[in-house]
């Protein structure tokens, strides 16, 4: 079993900070680190329990992504109603599953020191949960959207023209061009946590290497494959202010200059100290691209960015093998493994393929 899946750290909430469950109280006079307070929090709970609400705060998440909206916090019966008949609607989940879900939801509230009887007490719910273990599940087709290459470019548009910071920006556009030129999962890039990190298996700058002025390695130390590690290469991809390769150097620089840049620490990472997540990855795709989705239909998530290569270079098949592809992807088949002994040159060449491709895409479209 990997480390990931055994150690306590898989069954932290992702968007429960030590420094939200404190408080405004300063504990630090007294000697009170937000780690200590962390580790007597997680022992109130059973480790089975903590991952059934980790998973409904990724699932709720999913629900964002959806339906192309960030709901903020308390949140309202009228939201968790629909949660309710999405989980049972969209996901087919089991009745049970959902309880469970929403039993998560309130632990939240209470992490948060938000009321949640206002869902406790809502008669409506109550009715909800009775109707979808009366009703068999409905299971509904993967309606998830491909981020595409113009799709990327529209969400970097979108990214340089909100108000955020130039680091919020660089941070969500570094993951974004990694994760796509990458076909990489956001779970092998992102940290788990916001603000604590395991060492063992979040992506950290001591795991971003420039192998060549242009190039640069990522390893990965956990990746779902169950290999110890495995290993990407990101090329540069000039002429649309899209190459993953300045997006990291750029992340970097700015991360000095904020102050925040820590080797041992999270690559994608706020001038706040605030990593970023899966969660917060896909309520923020689901504000700036609500108007490219259809709630139940089309979502964009994380994983919309896995196929981005692969779906492109369907669509000109003299330009690569399925072998390529797959290899690219590092999905598994024997082709991966042969890929896994490529040279950097031979590396090169696909994603000269690959580039050929996304511009391919870009003439048709024009």
């Amino acid at each position: 079993m990997l480390d990931k899946y055994s150690g306590i750290g898989r069954f932290e909430l992702q968007q429960i900070s030590s420094a939200e469950a404190l408080g405004p109280l300063d504990y630090s006079a007294a000697g009170v680190s937000p780690e200590a307070f962390q580790g007597i929090l997680n022992s109130s709970v059973a480790r089975s329990t903590w991952g059934k609400y980790s998973s409904a705060m990724n699932t709720f998440a999913c629900f964002e992504a959806a339906s192309c909206h960030s709901f903020s916090w308390p949140l309202s019966v009228e939201t968790c109603r629909a949660f309710v008949v999405w989980c049972h609607t969209n996901r087919g989940l089991q009745p049970s599953t959902i309880k469970a879900y929403l039993s998560g939801i309130k632990f939240v509230h209470t992490l948060r020191g938000m009321a949640n009887t206002h869902i406790s007490n809502d008669q409506v719910l109550s009715l909800l949960l009775k109707g979808v273990a009366h009703n068999p599940t409905i299971k509904k087709p993967n309606t998830r959207r491909v981020v595409t290459f113009p799709i990327l470019r529209i969400l970097g548009h979108r990214i340089a023209h909100t108000s955020w910071s130039s680091l919020t920006k660089q941070v969500i556009w570094a993951a974004s061009t990694t994760a796509f030129f990458a076909s990489a999962r956001m779970g092998e890039l992102l940290a788990k946590q916001e603000f604590l990190h395991a060492q063992n298996s979040d992506l950290t700058w001591l795991d971003v290497k420039e192998t060549s002025p242009t190039t640069i390695l990522i390893r990965l130390k956990q990746p779902k494959s169950g290999e110890e590690a495995e290993f990407v290469d990101l090329f540069p991809f000039p002429g649309f202010n899209c190459c993953p390769v300045a997006s990291l150097r750029s992340l970097k620089k700015k991360q000095m200059e904020a102050g925040v840049f820590e080797e041992h620490l999270p690559v994608f990472r706020f001038e706040t100290g605030k990593n970023l997540t899966q969660a917060q990855f896909n309520s923020t795709l689901a504000q700036l691209l609500a108007d490219m989705c259809t709630p139940g239909e089309n979502s964009i998530s994380c994983h919309s960015f896995r196929a981005g290569i692969p779906s492109t270079l369907s669509l000109f098949p003299h330009l690569a093998t399925s072998d390529m592809v797959k290899g690219w992807g590092r999905w598994q088949s024997d082709c991966y493994l042969r890929y896994q002994r490529l040279k950097l040159p031979q590396k090169e060449k696909i994603f000269s393929s690959i580039s050929q491709a996304l511009h391919e895409t870009m003439n048709h479209q024009n």
